[in-house]
């Protein structure tokens, strides 16, 4: 398999004055998959697909809100992985907080 990793390069950030931007925003992405999945992986273990009661309080939502929380938490990785496609990313950022 040939490589496909693309170097940002920093040499030279009078020209490429946009590069810190895109690596910020590289890292912040990848930041963002590592803790969803570590956020996913807790939820999944504390439901049982249809009482959501101990994700709830330990995530801090309200009663009956966290069946949605975890589809949007779930939906989000998925989209990242590219195993679903949805706007779930964009969703959990409007919707929860």
């Amino acid at each position: 398999m040939a490589s496909d990793f693309i170097q940002i390069d920093m040499s030279n950030l009078a020209v490429a004055t946009q590069a810190q931007l895109l690596k910020q925003f590289v890292a912040t992405l990848r930041n963002a998959y590592e803790i969803g999945g570590r956020v996913r992986a807790i939820m999944l273990h504390t439901h049982d697909g249809t009482v959501f009661t101990d994700l709830e309080r330990l995530f801090g939502l309200p009663p009956g809100e966290g069946n949605a929380v975890f589809d949007l938490v779930n939906g989000s990785i998925g989209a990242m992985e590219g195993t679903f496609q949805n706007d779930d990313c964009k969703q959990i950022t409007e919707q929860v907080g």
